[in-house]
């Protein structure tokens, strides 16, 4: 099964141990070796048709001196998907029934304290084309080198270091497993992974609206360039002619790259560049409400950058982020934009864009708190994100603002394995920032067409279900969503080339979009609501798919749909 972590979607897999035995056989002469494999999964769930723990050991004959001094391996106690290996028996024989049992109570005593054993060399199977150094690097960074000692049965670092080969996203399956080295106090730490494609589209752009009849595109990422572990990818979104006179074709471009950890340093960089050709729409007429083409109209602007950046570990699941964006917008407006009200009032409109060309560059610094891989063990994690944008004329922007976006959920795996996740998520703007970089109510609702690639390819707002005026919203200096998801995972296949599993998932909450001081006080004066708030609820199954996950959800319907 499945068990989704927030809007981010990792399949559990089932960790193996391997138990040997290397005993005598029934005559006495020579040895056999018997080898067990028990499943235990990793959340702490058995898959259908197993249990957790052994099947029953091999028959050991303990009143036989021969056979007790021939014991090699005997593993007493599993946890956390590692067999546990106790040191040859060298006890005395005893001849009566009594003997033998306080021998095998005694012993199952001592193996019910923790056993330290020495990594003696660390093996990767199952490997294709992932780097061994990205492998290794992981399982260093959780402690796992050779030399190195296991505290067993369950040595967190084990768990830990499989988490984090998981969440790099480069594998199907990661098994971690011990064996039996040249020594009693010796194991082989055996990494068996199963690699996934690679390559994964992120994002499908295919949707239709009563402003642009059609627009199209997807974002490609490949997360494992020549098998160094770099992430190359790019995406492109383009319209048909929108439906509104003069207006041109909307299309956007963009090409990334990135290095999540370069060799030898704790260190991390990424790169961009992109073009976006906007012909941007704004009311002119009708109700707020109205999103019939016919009430607006549009201005062009173009805009070409790139953008550079760093990230840092700052602790164990700490992230410190900079990045520095910059580029050119040629804008062109219109000359005193006004918006007739079906009352006849007429109101100028703020474009927030400068026009004719000019620069707009931003400093971005993020913090990130990513504990989602907790829940394999505990079956609960957390993650925290903040992020701060800095536009001012001292980095050689035309524009003066912060904006400032903060969220972070919690997620709980229930006692019937089904999963929920609280979260909650706000952001703020304070300045004159461009009109691209204002929180849209698209974004907010689960129902309603959002920005993609940074253009607008509709004019529908959100749906009030509430009567609360959020679908007179458009852009807002503030916002807040309130969310909870719950998730039932429904099945995985394991043997399946296309699909690896799926969950269904039903989520509800709520959002709201307030303006700047000067809109608040005019909607107080007009008895407007300050912050009109929006029902957020979507329902659908997820796909895991060798090309990323797919959503086919109710959400996802209405949003391309031309409503």
């Amino acid at each position: 099964m499945h068990p989704t972590v927030g809007t981010e979607h990792a399949l559990d897999e089932e960790i193996v141990g391997v138990v040997v035995f290397d005993v005598q056989d029934a005559g006495g002469h020579g040895r056999r070796k018997s080898t067990k494999a028990c499943s235990i999964a990793a959340v702490g769930r058995c898959p259908v048709g197993q249990r957790d723990g052994f099947s029953t050991l091999p028959p050991v004959d303990l009143r036989c001196p021969t056979s007790r001094r021939c014991v090699r391996w005997c593993v007493l106690a599993c946890a956390g998907g590692l067999a546990t290996w106790s040191a040859p028996v060298q006890a005395e024989p005893r001849s009566d029934r009594t003997a033998a049992g306080t021998d095998a109570r005694a012993a199952s005593r001592e193996d019910s304290v923790a056993t330290v054993l020495r990594i003696e060399r660390i093996e990767v199977v199952g490997r294709e084309t992932v780097a061994l150094d990205r492998i290794e690097r992981v399982l260093e960074d959780a402690g796992l080198r050779p030399g190195a000692a296991l505290e067993l049965p369950g040595d967190r670092r084990i768990r830990i270091a499989r988490a984090r080969l998981a969440e790099t996203g480069y594998f199907r399956r990661v098994t971690l497993r011990l064996r039996p080295g040249s020594a009693p106090d010796r194991v082989v730490l055996v990494v068996d992974v199963e690699e996934r494609l690679s390559v994964s589209v992120t994002r499908v752009h295919a949707a239709s609206s009563k402003f642009t009849p059609f627009h199209g595109g997807l974002t490609v990422v490949e997360r494992n360039f020549l098998g160094r572990g770099v992430w190359l990818g790019g995406g492109f979104v383009w319209g048909t002619l929108p439906r509104i006179p003069k207006a041109r074709r909307q299309q956007a471009y963009r090409v990334f790259a990135e290095a999540p950890r370069l060799p030898g340093a704790p260190l991390g960089v990424l790169g961009s560049l992109y073009l976006v050709s906007a012909s941007e729409p704004y009311r002119v007429a009708g109700p707020a409400d109205d999103p019939s083409p016919s009430s607006f109209s549009t201005f062009d602007y173009d805009r070409i950058g790139a953008s550079v950046g760093l990230s840092f570990p700052v602790v164990v699941g700490f992230d410190l982020g900079v990045e520095y964006r910059f580029e050119r917008i040629d804008a062109t407006l219109p000359t005193d934009p006004v918006w007739t009200r079906p009352d006849g009032t007429v109101e100028p409109v703020d474009l927030r864009m400068r026009d004719g060309p000019h620069r707009h560059t931003v400093l971005q610094v993020s913090l990130t708190w990513d504990g989602r891989s907790e829940a394999y063990r505990h079956g609960k994690g957390g993650r925290i994100a903040m992020d701060l944008h800095v536009g001012s004329p001292g980095l050689g922007s035309n524009y003066e603002y912060l904006r400032f976006v903060a969220g972070g959920g919690y997620t709980f795996r229930l006692p019937w394995r089904h999963w929920v996740t609280p979260s909650i998520t706000a952001g703020q703007i304070v300045g004159t920032a461009p009109r691209f970089e204002f929180f849209y109510a698209g974004d907010l609702s689960d129902w309603t067409p959002g920005r993609e690639e940074g253009l607008l390819y509709s004019t529908r707002g959100p749906i009030d279900v509430f009567g609360t005026g959020i679908d007179e919203r458009t852009f807002g200096n503030i916002f807040g969503v309130l969310d909870v998801e719950y998730v039932w995972p429904v099945f995985r296949r394991r043997r399946t080339r296309w699909i690896y599993g799926g969950d269904l998932f039903l989520s509800i909450g709520t959002f709201t979009l307030a303006g700047d001081r000067e809109q608040r006080a005019a909607d107080r004066a007009a008895g407007r609501p300050v912050a009109p708030f929006g029902l957020r609820a979507n329902f659908g199954l997820r796909l895991d798919t060798p090309l990323g996950v797919m959503d086919l959800s109710v959400g996802n319907v209405l949003r391309r749909m031309p409503l």
